[in-house]
């Protein structure tokens, strides 16, 4: 059937309809709702402005809501900031994701152990009673108004979690029979390997393995590839995607907690170490048109991801798509506008390629089709 092919040849974008034609089905089967589009917001009640670009999804990762930020001390609770933010969600219709992490020293089974943040947070709890009882606490607090918990972050990264494998599955486990006793319509979601470490995949695979498989309702795996661009994402998806037909979970969601890149601030403000120094690819927030952000979006959801939760909104470091200083919107953020307007809605996206020419077809609800292709002009 006839059709007009739209191309992005590096230093161009732009898009158009064409009639419809046959594509195949979306794998997620599901249609693209604002939901796919997740943010992590750091400092939502401090300072930052509420996001200026559309999303429904919100990850609560490094938001000061963590178990160590909610219990400091036994049986002291603080639940003011995680109050304010699920008021937030709930005003603007925003659905809360919250890892459940990170031992406070007082619970945790090496208190002095290094970690990512505080001492002993990496570490499990030295009784299984404490962890159930916070995993209660919050979902008794919460229910109806939080739905989807992720157990820990990254722990396949010895200072996100130094426990073992087999432990891990007993704080999944445990979690995933309070919260369903809570509420039935409470969903679990893996712990979120990542492929910033090495072995990433099969990381999953053990904790599946394991006994993992039986106790989440969502899979989620960290998509990082910082050095090269979106492209990259997909054998990886398939990894997982794999791994997970392996292990008798091929038909739960797939979901893409935690990814970015390097967009320079314009303000001044120096990037983190571990980014200027770590080889990231800079995506150019004014220059760039060789839109990361609309290329990630397309090949995840055409990979069957369904959600995708960028890192972060107000990262000072280098990952934001604001500016420290002044909180303005980065340029690339009309990457993200351009992203919403075309798939909200979509009932299938397909991708394929061949060597470095890539192409997407996005099939809306009424069975018409936009067609994107782009060359990529380095291997």
């Amino acid at each position: 059937m006839k059709r007009r092919v739209c191309k992005v040849l590096a230093s161009l974008w732009f898009f158009c309809a064409a009639t419809a034609f046959a594509v195949p089905p979306d794998i997620s089967g599901e249609v693209v709702g604002r939901e796919f589009f997740g943010l992590h917001i750091h400092r939502a009640d401090q300072g930052t402005a509420w996001p200026s670009v559309p999303f429904g999804s919100w990850r609560l990762w490094d938001a000061y809501v963590n178990w160590s930020n909610l219990e400091p001390a036994r049986g002291r609770w603080d639940f003011s900031r995680l109050d304010r933010y699920v008021a937030m969600a709930r005003l603007t219709q925003v659905d809360i994701l919250l890892p459940l992490a990170n031992t406070p020293p007082w619970a945790a089974a090496r208190p002095k152990e290094h970690s990512g943040y505080q001492p002993g947070n990496a570490s499990e709890p030295a009784n299984i009673e404490d962890w159930r009882q916070y995993v209660r606490t919050v979902g008794e607090r919460y229910k109806g108004r939080i739905r989807h918990y992720e157990i820990w972050n990254e722990p396949n990264i010895k200072h996100h979690f130094s426990g073992s494998i087999e432990k891990l599955v007993e704080l999944t486990c445990e979690a995933y029979q309070i919260l369903k006793s809570i509420d039935a319509e409470n969903r679990v979601v893996s712990p979120s390997a990542t492929a910033g470490a090495k072995g990433h995949v099969e990381y999953l695979n053990r904790f599946l393995s394991a006994g993992g498989r039986d106790c989440i309702d969502v899979v989620a795996h960290h998509f990082y590839v910082p050095n090269t661009g979106p492209e990259a994402m997909v054998p990886l998806i398939r990894g997982v995607r794999a791994v997970m037909n392996k292990n008798g979970v091929g038909d739960l969601p797939l979901w893409n907690t935690e990814t970015g890149w390097w967009v320079p601030n314009g303000d001044g403000t120096a990037a983190a170490p571990y980014i200027a120094r770590g080889g990231w690819k800079r995506v150019d927030s004014v220059a760039d048109t060789n839109n990361y952000l609309l290329r990630a979006f397309l090949l995840a959801r055409a990979e069957g991801v369904s959600r995708f939760y960028w890192y972060s909104w107000d990262h000072t470091g280098g990952l934001g798509l604001i500016e420290p200083k002044s909180g303005q919107p980065k340029a690339i953020t009309a990457q993200w506008n351009r992203a919403v307007d075309l798939l909200v809605g979509a009932t299938a996206v397909n991708c394929s390629n061949e060597a470095l020419h890539w192409q997407c077809t996005v099939t809306d609800s009424s069975g018409a089709s936009r067609q994107f292709s782009w060359s990529l002009g380095l291997p």
